[in-house]
């Protein structure tokens, strides 16, 4: 079950073609240096502090040339207008504080992946994130078959408490 996973991700970045499996291949952490052993192929999010969000670190984003100013822009605009609108008074009446952190760490998330998206989109790639306590993300060829294939067997390899999903 997990070699046909780890196929697929060899599909997905072909430079992990020569590389040997993990020797637990099921665990989560095997998983991570195994796909970042030769590039960062595999970036983490911080919640706590939204420049750690593995832009400047992505491989394939580097490969591409893609202006890592223009992206980070891109983001930090939608998140000051979040952060004025979580400023201001009425929001803090209406929710309570670990509601409003909730919230801020969901809305962070999808300001980050969904920007990301919008500029890899012309590059026929696609986002595919790992929900966890930090989530992961990762650039793969937009392929539908190879896309779904790789969502599903990840969920069976590593269990539906950590999700992985396309990011539109």
């Amino acid at each position: 079950m997990s070699a046909t996973l780890y196929e697929l991700i060899r599909m997905a970045f072909p430079e992990l073609k020569e590389l040997p499996l993990p020797d637990e291949p099921e665990l989560f952490s095997n998983f991570e240096a195994w796909i970042n052993q030769l590039y960062p192929n595999l970036m983490r999010l911080d919640g706590l502090d939204v420049q750690q969000n593995g832009i400047a670190e992505c491989h394939r984003l580097q490969q591409l040339q893609i202006d890592l100013d223009e992206l980070k822009s891109h983001i930090q605009d939608e998140m000051s207008t979040f952060y004025n609108m979580y400023e201001s008074s009425d929001l803090e009446e209406e929710y309570e504080e670990d509601q409003l952190h909730a919230y801020d760490f969901e809305f962070t998330y999808k300001v980050i992946l969904s920007n990301i998206q919008m500029f890899v989109e012309p590059y026929d790639l696609a986002v595919l994130a790992i929900e966890q306590d930090q989530p992961y993300w990762m650039l793969v060829p937009e392929n539908d078959e190879l896309i779904q294939n790789i969502i599903h067997h990840f969920g069976l390899v590593f269990s539906a408490s950590e999700p992985m999903l396309r990011i539109d």
